[in-house]
């Protein structure tokens, strides 16, 4: 129940008065008594926090006190606590008690009528109530019950999602367990309700003692608050939960997955919103309201939260659905030793990308075939061996010249003095050769350009995936703030359910761009011919990376200088024209052609002198016509040599058909070159025009996204204060991640408008070696101050 009309309306009429109408004696002061469960650290940690928020929301209003007389601790004992809470009850100077444990708080709930007004923060009895204890609730005109709403039993529905467990044991605080025994009834209940096994461990302070205490079979836990353990304890306890595999759930208590713990769902902001909501409730109290009608549940919404680090310890890994709306603490893999950066990527894929690799295979391969096409030229020489028969007259008639039956030998060799078409088809090939060596280095710049803006892609992707998770972070808040304000009766539960679907919504952009960074790291690792799914961390690049200072700070000043880039457009035109191996290797076979077509020329009238020679030897003969069955006969050895001109005098139309047809392939390339020179102009144009709107474009859209946060801010607090609607803070929310991720594409943008000018020219200057980058950036701003 909230502060009436009237009452408001008194205050806001006081708080419009001068000062000087009373002094500041005239502020109400009250001294608040506060019963703590134990003295641990814990214990005063929670204290201060609502001490803190109590002095916060009396500020101006009204003076609170706690005196140290007040200020008791039950010293972990259930006597000690209900000796605490009677010593206030029965302190004349308390106004008003808060029982700061779930001990003091169990025991107000269940005592008595007090005699003055108390306020129990830490009420578990919405558990209780609906297991154990049949009778009604209850019901007393001084306290004010604060019911967080806390079902362990919902807990181990969210914990079974993710952890199968059969053997449960709940580990709690033996102080808790020995004030309040429900707790050990309550396992039973979990047992029949889940068809496991339940055992209650109480932890007093010694790790080893719990661990000792597990049941034997025990394969999940769920954790407590620790109040009685150091934090060299709980860090050990927890460690001894990982190398045992055990997957633990925090119940209550967030700070133990930070520290080691599986999971939890208690939100992170739960003790200051619980300090918040007493405060709150004090307040009402101190202006009048009755304590037994401040029936107060809080709901706080839940937050899961997953230790990543811990989960990988022990090879649990949760569902994508389950992660996408979780809080992942230690998400960043530590197990990865591959780490690549910009200059690593390119270096790497030009070792070995499959492309490029294949290419130079390509070029290797034009080595040999030059080779083959220079044979020719040079001497030939051969040998042949046989045995021949022929009928006997022709062997009477030869006269030893040719034996009826023969065995011989020959060796052959000849030179070629001149042939038109053995020097043309070696000229060709060597062109070619240029040619396969320009479309070497065309893929080289393409390996370039593909390896570095697929590498700034894995970092937009991994930039883009993180905004749209702070925007879920962001509808989870926005969501508990439309339960609070349905819980106060500012807003309606269709509010709820529509930040509920944009939850859904979110979730899924989530899972969407998770997906795009897993296609973007694929993609690189595709370029440096890795196993696709090979896992690495890149290191962030934007414009203070020394690497792009070095190459790129020219091209940022040139951006900044209207007249420069006016000029430099000229000077990087002519530098494409002039460096790209694209046009290099069509000049190659240009030059090919040519020379095909002089050689068609050349046919006509240029014959081919060759110088040949050969040695026949008789190894063996037989029958009539033998070499020395006559006089004089021949000896076994005969040999020629002489110097021929062969010129084919007519062939069918061949050469001039084959003249013809050189000539026009030849006009063709001429024609392709000139499209190829635009082509190239138009390519370097507008990538230039790029950096033009993308280079600006960066600072324009941070200033976007500086005005989209600011104004999200202010809608966010008018929305909680009950100014703004629902639809005013979706449209700011939407914005916001609109302008964030157009700020991180802008700088990204940039950076691949810059490779592709550079591309375009047929010249990386950013991985040049320092001494060629500095000659050329000389080069080119002296051409500027022309």
């Amino acid at each position: 129940m909230g502060i009436s009309f009237f009452k408001l309306c008194t205050i806001f009429f006081i708080c419009l008065l001068p000062s000087s109408v009373f002094g500041t004696d005239n502020i109400p002061s009250y001294d608040i008594g506060i019963v703590t469960d134990g003295n641990s650290e814990e214990d005063l940690r929670i204290l201060s926090v609502f001490q803190k928020e109590l002095q916060t929301l009396a500020d101006g209003e009204y003076t609170i006190n706690f005196p140290d007389s007040a200020t008791l601790s039950g010293n972990n004992s259930r006597q000690g606590v209900e000796s605490a809470i009677n010593k206030l009850y029965q302190n004349p100077d308390v106004d008003l008690v808060i029982t700061l444990g779930y001990i003091s708080s169990y025991l107000a709930y269940h005592g008595q009528n007090p005699p003055k007004p108390v306020i129990a923060p830490y009420i578990f009895d919405s558990l209780i109530r609906e297991h154990l204890a049949p009778e009604a609730m209850m019901t007393h005109s001084n306290l004010a019950p604060i019911d967080t709403m806390f079902s362990l039993d919902r807990d181990l529905l969210i914990f079974q999602k993710i952890v199968p467990a059969q053997h449960l044991a709940i580990i709690i605080d033996s102080r808790l367990l020995k004030a309040v025994p429900e707790f050990n009834l309550f396992t039973k209940y979990l047992s029949n309700e889940n068809s496991i096994e339940v055992s209650m461990i109480a932890a007093f302070n010694s790790a080893d003692a719990v661990l000792d205490a597990l049941p034997p079979g025990t394969d999940s836990v769920m954790l407590g608050t620790l109040y009685q353990f150091s934090d060299s304890e709980t860090a050990k306890l927890l460690q001894g939960f990982i190398d045992r595999k055990l997957p633990g759930y925090a119940i209550w208590d967030r700070s133990l997955v930070s520290a080691g713990l599986l999971m939890g769902e208690v939100p992170e902001d739960m003790q200051d919103n619980l300090a918040r909501r007493t405060a709150i409730a004090v307040q009402d109290i101190l202006l009048g309201e009755t304590a037994g009608s401040l029936n107060i549940q809080m709901d706080s919404g839940h937050e899961l939260t997953i230790n990543m680090a811990t989960a990988r310890a022990m090879d649990i890994f949760p569902g994508l659905a389950i992660m996408t709306g979780a809080n992942l603490l230690h998400q960043e893999r530590t197990d990865i030793k591959r780490r690549l950066n910009l200059q690593q990527v390119v270096e790497e894929a030009l070792e070995v990308n499959l492309d490029f690799l294949s290419a130079d295979q390509t070029v290797l391969a034009g080595i040999h075939a030059v080779s083959e096409t220079r044979s020719p030229l040079l001497p030939q020489i051969g040998i042949a061996t046989g045995a021949r028969a022929i009928d006997n007259d022709r062997a009477d008639l030869s006269q030893g010249s040719s034996p009826e039956r023969a065995w011989t030998g020959i060796a052959t060799a000849s030179q070629q003095i001149y042939s038109e078409r053995s020097w043309a088809r070696y000229s060709i090939e060597q062109h070619l050769q240029t040619g396969r060596e320009m479309d070497r280095d065309s893929v080289r710049l393409d390996t370039i350009y593909a390896a570095s803006v697929a590498y700034f892609n894995v970092l937009r992707a991994k930039t883009i995936e993180q905004l749209e998770k702070d925007n879920l972070k962001l509808t989870h808040a926005n969501l508990k703030r439309a339960r609070i304000r349905l819980s106060t009766g500012v807003a309606g539960p269709d509010e709820v359910y529509r930040w509920e679907t944009k939850n859904a919504g979110d979730s899924r952009s989530v899972l969407e761009r998770e997906s795009e960074s897993l296609d973007a790291m694929e993609n690189l690792n595709r370029i440096l011919n890795r196993p696709l799914q090979e896992l690495f961390i890149a290191e962030e690049t934007d414009l203070s990376d020394p690497l792009l200072i070095g190459g790129n700070q020219f091209f940022l000043r040139m951006m900044d200088n209207p007249r420069y880039l006016l000029k430099f457009t000229n000077i990087a035109i002519r530098e494409a024209l002039s460096q790209r191996p694209e046009l290099k290797s069509l000049d190659a076979t240009i030059a090919a052609k040519e020379r095909q077509t002089t050689s068609s020329k050349r046919e006509f009238w240029i014959p081919d002198f060759t110088l040949e020679g050969m040695v026949e030897q008789y190894f063996a003969e037989d029958g009539n016509g033998q070499r020395g069955d006559y006089q004089g006969g021949l000896d076994d050895t005969d040999w020629q040599v002489g110097v021929y001109a062969r010129l084919p005098l007519f062939e069918g139309g061949r050469k001039s058909a084959a003249l013809s047809r050189n000539q026009v392939e030849l006009q063709k390339l001429k024609i392709d070159r000139r499209s190829l020179a635009e082509r190239v102009t138009q390519d370097m144009l507008r990538s230039l025009n790029r950096t033009r709107a993308s280079y600006p474009g960066i600072s324009l859209a941070r200033d976007g996204a500086d005005s989209a946060k600011r104004n999200l801010d202010l809608i966010t607090d008018s929305y909680t204060q009950g100014i703004k609607s629902i639809i005013e803070l979706l449209d700011a929310q939407n914005q916001a991640l609109t302008a964030d991720q157009a700020a991180a594409n802008a700088v990204y943008n940039f950076l691949t408008d810059m490779m592709g000018v550079q591309r375009s020219m047929g010249t990386f200057v950013t991985f040049q070696p320092e001494p060629e980058r500095s000659v050329w950036i000389k080069r080119t701003e002296g051409l500027l101050e022309q």
